[in-house]
């Protein structure tokens, strides 16, 4: 069996890489990464952050990797989080900067921790309108000023609420992905 591999982009583990197979996920491209990061800048550093639908966890350990202070992973399957937890054990990531967290990410949306980053890339299945409402929700645990990571069908375009400032749009294949800022 061939294993899958991410390679993370930079900071502390630069060009090491995540290991994945028959998890059945589609992790988010690295060009997508590269240039989400680039937009995130230093807003990562000492940040608290939530990956919903962590799959791979690529975006939360690149996070991580670039100065990140703590990290939730939320994922409902068991499995991707066994294999994301092989992952931060091979990467000696300190463990008190990750919490995983087993629970379907509609339930956990109703937690009342806030955070400065949200990743948010749920299943390309999920409907329409359950998207709409992952946003909403999402934007009620996230600080003022804080970063929603949106990745999404570029088909099935998403209405968004007012106080929040689109800061890209881009389009990459069949993928089109935003950064909202919330105001």
């Amino acid at each position: 069996m061939i294993k899958k591999k991410i390679r993370l982009l930079s900071g502390t583990y630069k060009n090491s890489n995540i290991f994945f197979n028959n998890l059945n996920i589609k992790p988010t491209k690295s060009i997508i990464k590269k240039s989400l990061f680039s937009l995130i800048g230093n807003k990562i550093k000492n940040s608290k952050c939530l990956d919903l639908f962590s799959g791979t966890g690529s975006l939360g350990i690149e996070s991580i990797s670039r100065g990140a202070n703590r990290i939730y992973f939320v994922d409902n399957k068991k499995k991707h989080l066994n294999n994301l937890k092989k992952n931060i054990e091979r990467l000696k990531i300190n463990i008190k900067k990750i919490k995983l967290i087993n629970k379907c990410a509609k339930l956990y949306l109703n937690k009342k921790i806030l955070f400065d980053i949200i990743f948010l890339d749920p299943p390309y299945k999920f409907y329409k309108m359950e998207k709409e409402n992952l946003i909403i929700k999402s934007l009620k645990i996230l600080k003022k000023k804080g970063l929603l990571y949106f990745e999404n069908f570029k088909n099935q375009s998403i209405k968004f609420i007012k106080k929040v400032k689109i800061i890209k749009i881009g389009i990459k294949g069949n993928v089109i992905y935003y950064l909202i800022k919330k105001l």
